[in-house]
């Protein structure tokens, strides 16, 4: 298998194929950018999986123009050493390597305005900040690029010299160096803008710095964005172009990315996007030049990743949310358990999506992330009789960590098949992570010796009879179906029109723009059915829904050619017709309701003071996400 196959960046040997990717894990890093022990057990459990090279998150190279925000690192002075100094010979026991990103910043992206008002971010030229789009950025004067070439050419030294093999340039999506490159940010008029040799005279000083500074004492990678998806950004062919420029100036691979803020969802894929979603943009990268290329980009799936190296589209797989997932996906890759490791479901939920809140950085499918030592699951001192209704994936969670920890475990499900709500959830073909997380929840509660039965409706009496010590009510919800829509010949839930294998074809009206109305919205369309959606909100997806995921849902809706009609009500049925409050007909074949789901919780209720330990979980307790319900399954069974 290629991707377990030992590989070289430069003269550095790894012994597979796959990289932890620098992200910005927030909460991990102290707040002035040192490595902290947390941070530490956090990258030493992906070292310990198997994972080759583990970049931690991007280490600003000075903090003299931006503070480190509570995602990033710095190395910036002599005294943030120690932390990456523990880092390395922590990978190194377990046969990892350090990479470090040294970053210049973020430039426009920066958020350090909200901090302190006073604070004007620096960029290449006078271009409006993202996020504050009122004020324009100051450039950054000859002096103070020289400055920071300098500062990266120390920083590169000193992560060499406690022990990082790999050094990697942030030069990429639209962030500080990304705006010197690309002529949509930089308006110049001096030695550092104009055509594209201005442009890549600051990186080009910035390569040369760093190879001057440590010589051969690490592998020098950079990463960099050939093509933008947003308007004015920067087109493959100037990519390929700089790739070319790159690799002449003595770098020993290229990380590959593509994006920027402006098409966000492009830079992360959301859980709608194709697996291997930058393979193409990868592919063309690598035909243009002789060193290594690092692709990245929902490669989770081994197959998928494994194929992209067959095809010559990479040379090496980089993981991140996946990795966050599932820390030891290399090695359940090497034993040939593929059912065994936990996929990203491309969610970014537990992740970014936590960490521009304020909350610690984790991972939907994974409550251990960044907290493995603290949530660590260990054997029960008591074993207890444990009985889980509802095959959901918080039911799945939570039978599966109970029986680990050596509890007896039996999990009873009313339906035919285990799942729950991810069985609808996973039927669209944009949603095939979500079948991979379902297909892993199964397996892993099967392997760890949790007795299920399916077709098994629980009652009261019969719990009681059991002589459980615990239940765990996991039962999920009902949809939501308004008085003014009867269920009929024509009328179906969004679940049974996923469900349905004869679902009417024609024309289709899906009241509710809310993801699960969305979705089963596209995946209609996509089926070759003429689709409108009816949302009395003024706008779809009106939900608190991550930003990535809107973005990536809406995209989806639109190729899809579904019609929407937004700030108004509906008023009922007639003769095969919707009826909007505003006096317009809709003529369709089919009526979905996408109107919301309300707990399912007569069981908890009907076990109240009956002398049993309950604990209702997921949908039961109120309308969840999985990260809600995987992580409310963890914990119930972890404390038992």
């Amino acid at each position: 298998m290629k991707l377990l196959e030992p590989a070289f960046i430069g003269d550095v040997r790894l012994r597979n194929r796959v990289v932890m990717t620098p992200m910005g894990m927030f909460a991990v890093p102290a707040p002035d950018g040192s490595i902290t022990e947390r941070g530490i057990a956090f990258y030493r459990e992906r070292a310990k999986g198997g994972t080759a090279l583990v970049f931690p998150a991007a280490s600003l190279v000075t903090t003299r123009h931006e503070r480190p925000v509570s995602s990033l690192t710095a190395l910036d002075s002599p005294d943030k050493t120690a932390g990456f100094s523990m880092l390395a010979e922590e990978l190194h026991h377990y046969g990892a390597k350090l990479g470090v990103q040294l970053c210049a910043g973020l430039g426009r992206i920066n958020v350090n305005f909200f901090y302190d008002q006073s604070h004007i971010p620096v960029s290449a030229s006078a271009v409006p900040a993202y996020w504050t789009p009122w004020i324009s950025c100051r450039p950054l004067e000859p002096d103070e690029i020289e400055e920071i070439v300098q500062a990266f050419a120390r920083a590169a030294l000193m992560a060499s010299n406690v022990g990082a093999d790999v050094l990697e340039i942030h030069g990429y999506g639209g962030y500080l160096m990304d705006q010197f490159m690309s002529s949509q940010w930089n308006k110049r008029e001096d030695e550092y803008g104009g055509d594209l040799d201005g442009r890549m005279k600051f990186p080009l000083e910035v390569v040369r710095a760093v190879k001057d500074a440590v010589g051969d004492g690490a592998a020098l990678v950079f990463k960099f964005t050939p093509v933008h998806f947003a308007e004015g950004g920067r087109e493959i062919e100037e990519g390929l172009e700089i790739a070319r420029r790159l690799e002449a100036a003595g770098v020993d691979a290229l990380h590959v990315d593509v994006g920027c803020y402006e098409s966000w969802h492009t830079s992360i894929p959301p859980v709608y996007a194709p697996a291997g979603a930058m393979l193409d943009v990868d592919a063309r990268v690598r035909a243009e030049v002789s060193i290594p290329v690092i692709a990245h980009g929902k490669l989770g799936d081994p197959e998928v990743a494994e194929a992209a190296l067959q095809k010559g589209m990479c040379d090496f797989i980089g993981l991140g949310r996946p990795l966050l997932a599932d820390p030891y996906w290399v090695e359940k890759v090497a034993r040939g358990k593929l059912l065994d490791i936990t996929p990203c479901i491309g969610c970014s939920e537990g992740c970014i999506g936590r960490g521009v809140v304020g909350r610690y950085a984790s991972c939907a499918v994974n409550p251990l992330c960044v907290m493995e030592e603290r949530y660590a699951v260990e054997p029960a001192t008591e074993p207890r009789k444990v009985l889980v209704v509802g095959a959901g994936p918080g039911g799945l969670e939570a039978a599966a960590i109970a029986a680990e920890r050596g509890h007896d475990v039996h999990l009873w499900e009313k339906q035919s098949a285990p799942g729950g709500c991810l069985v609808p959830a996973s039927k669209p073909p944009f949603k095939k992570d979500v079948g991979r997380l379902l297909a892993h929840l199964v397996h892993r509660a099967e392997e760890a010796g949790v007795k299920i039965s399916l077709d098994h409706e629980a009652t009261a009496d019969e719990v009681l009879a059991g002589g459980y010590d615990t239940v765990i009510v996991a039962t999920g919800g009902e949809p939501v179906v308004p008085d003014d829509f009867e269920s009929g010949e024509k009328v179906f839930t969004a679940i049974e029109a996923l469900m349905g294998d004869s679902f009417p074809g024609g024309r289709v009206v899906v009241i509710g723009g809310g993801v699960v109305g969305c979705e089963t919205a596209a995946y209609l369309a996509g089926e070759g059915r003429i689709v409108t959606i009816v949302e009395e909100e003024p706008q779809l997806l009106p939900g608190n829904m991550f930003v990535l995921n809107r973005a990536g849902l809406l995209e989806l809706v639109e190729k899809a050619g579904v019609e929407s009609i937004i700030g108004v009500r509906t008023a009922g049925v007639e003769d095969g017709s919707v009826l909007l409050e505003d006096g317009r007909r809709l003529e369709c074949d089919a009526l979905v309701l996408a109107t919301g789901m309300r707990p399912e919780n007569s069981l908890a209720q009907a076990l109240k003071g009956k002398g049993v330990e309950v604990h209702t979980i997921g949908d039961a307790a109120s309308p969840r996400n999985v990260m809600e319900a995987v992580w409310e399954g963890f914990h119930s069974s972890r404390l038992l």
